[in-house]
C-alpha cells in the first residue's frame, strides 16, 4: 500500500505540475528578448542572425503597456499587448478561445481579444456574428506627458471592437487585452519602438542553450529570458512541494517496513528450535541468516510488485476513465502524468528500506539465538 501510495501521489503531482506549466507557459513565450537599460528599443537594433537561429518556428515583436480599459460605466487598469499575427499561433489562441473569433484584423479595422476575467469585470459580452461587436475604450498614457487630474492631455483615447475572449490562467485573464501591434504603437505613440521580441522554437529544443546563443549575438544591451525564468517561482514551488511530499511518503514507507521487521522477527522466533537443529547438523550461521534475509526480500519484492501494479492501474484508470473530477477547473478530470525518474525513486526507496528491514532482524536475532 505504501508503494501504491507513492505511485499515485507522485503521478498526481506530475499531472498538477504539467497543468500549472501549461497554464503559465502557453501565453508566455519560450524565449523573450528585452532591453536592459530602457523599457523600449528599436526593432532594427536586433541583428538579422537573431531571427535566423536554428530551430526558430515563430516570433513576434511586442508592445506591452499598462492602460485604462473602459466599457460603458465600468473600467479596469489592465495591460495592452500589441502583437503580430504570428503571436496567435505561438500562444495557441484558437485552443484557448472561449468565445468569438481569433482575429486581430478585419481588412483595415483593428480588433481586440480580451481575457475572460477582464471581460466579466467590464460587463462585456461577445455577441453572435449577426450583431456588431462591443467597443471598449482605451485610455493609453502619453509618453511625454505627466499624469495628473488636471492634465487632460495625459491620455490618448481610442476605441476598438472586441471580437473574442480567451482563458489561459487567472492572472492573464484578468488583465490582458491583445491588439495588433500597429494599433498599439499608434495609440501609445511608440513609433517603431517595441518592448520585447517573443520567440517559439521546435518541440524538444533546449531553450537554455538558445538563450546562450542569443546572448552571444545581442551583447550586454539586451537580456534574454526563458519561460522557466519568467515563471521561476511557480516552477520552484511546484517542485519543492513534490519533493517534500516524497520525503513524507518515504517516512511513512519507513514506518510501514516495521511490519516486515515484526513478521521476520516472529518467524525467527517460531523457527528457533529448527535453527538449532540445523546448526547442530553443520549449517553455518551465515546460511541461516540468508534464509530469513531472502525471505524478507521475497516479502519486499512481492509488496513492490503488487504496489506498482495497483498504483499504476489506478492512475491508468484515472487517465482513461476519469475517477476523480476537478469541479470548476480548467480540466474536467484530475490530471495524471508518469515520469521515469519517479519510477526509479520508488524502486530506490523500496529497495533501501526493504533491504534494511530484511537484513537487520536476520543478522542480529539469529546470532543471539545461536549464542
Amino acid at each position: 500500500m505504501s508503494t501504491a501510495a507513492l505511485v499515485i501521489v507522485l503521478s498526481a503531482f506530475n499531472g498538477i505540475e504539467n497543468l500549472v506549466i501549461s497554464l503559465f507557459s502557453t501565453f508566455e513565450p519560450e524565449v523573450k528578448i528585452e532591453a536592459v537599460h530602457t523599457k523600449t528599443f528599436e526593432a532594427d537594433y536586433l541583428p538579422d542572425e537573431v531571427f535566423q537561429i536554428d530551430g526558430l518556428v515563430n516570433y513576434s515583436e511586442v508592445i506591452e503597456e499598462i492602460a485604462i480599459i473602459k466599457n460603458e460605466d465600468q473600467f479596469i487598469i489592465g495591460k495592452i499587448k500589441g502583437v503580430e499575427p504570428a503571436f496567435l499561433e505561438m500562444c495557441q489562441m484558437q485552443d484557448n478561445l472561449l468565445d468569438g473569433t481569433s482575429s486581430l484584423m478585419n481588412e483595415d479595422q483593428p480588433l481586440g481579444l480580451v481575457g475572460a476575467g477582464a471581460l466579466e469585470s467590464l460587463g462585456g459580452y461577445i455577441y453572435e456574428s449577426d450583431f456588431p461587436p462591443e467597443n471598449f475604450t482605451i485610455y493609453a498614457p502619453n509618453r511625454d506627458e505627466k499624469i495628473s487630474r488636471r492634465n487632460l492631455d495625459a491620455f490618448t483615447t481610442s476605441r476598438i471592437p472586441i471580437v473574442g475572449t480567451f482563458s489561459f490562467n487567472n492572472e492573464i485573464d484578468q488583465e490582458y487585452l491583445v491588439v495588433p501591434i500597429s494599433y498599439a504603437a499608434e495609440i501609445l505613440d511608440y513609433g517603431s519602438s517595441i518592448t520585447a521580441v517573443e520567440m517559439s522554437f521546435e518541440e524538444g529544443t533546449d531553450t537554455d542553450a538558445k538563450k546562450q546563443e542569443l546572448m552571444a549575438m545581442l551583447g550586454d544591451d539586451f537580456k534574454v529570458k526563458t519561460n522557466y525564468e519568467h515563471n521561476e517561482l511557480i516552477y520552484q514551488t511546484s517542485k519543492s512541494e513534490k519533493w517534500i511530499t516524497t520525503l513524507l511518503l518515504a517516512f511513512i514507507f519507513f514506518l510501514a517496513t516495521f511490519n516486515m521487521v515484526a513478521s521476520i522477527t516472529m518467524l525467527v522466533i517460531e523457527k528457533k528450535e529448527n535453527m538449532k537443529t540445523l546448526f547442530a547438523l553443520g549449517a553455518r550461521e551465515v546460511q541461516l541468516q540468508r534464509i530469513f534475509f531472502f525471505e524478507g526480500l521475497l516479502i519486499n519484492g512481492l509488496g513492490l510488485a503488487l504496489g506498482l501494479l495497483f498504483g499504476y492501474s489506478v492512475c491508468l484508470l484515472q487517465q482513461k476513465v476519469g475517477l476523480i473530477r476537478m469541479e470548476g477547473s480548467m480540466v474536467e478530470y484530475f490530471p495524471i502524468y508518469f515520469k521515469w525518474n519517479d519510477f526509479f525513486v520508488i524502486l530506490a526507496i523500496t529497495f533501501i528500506f526493504g533491504f534494511l528491514a530484511a537484513y537487520l532482524p536476520s543478522k542480529f536475532l539469529i546470532k543471539r539465538i545461536l549464542k
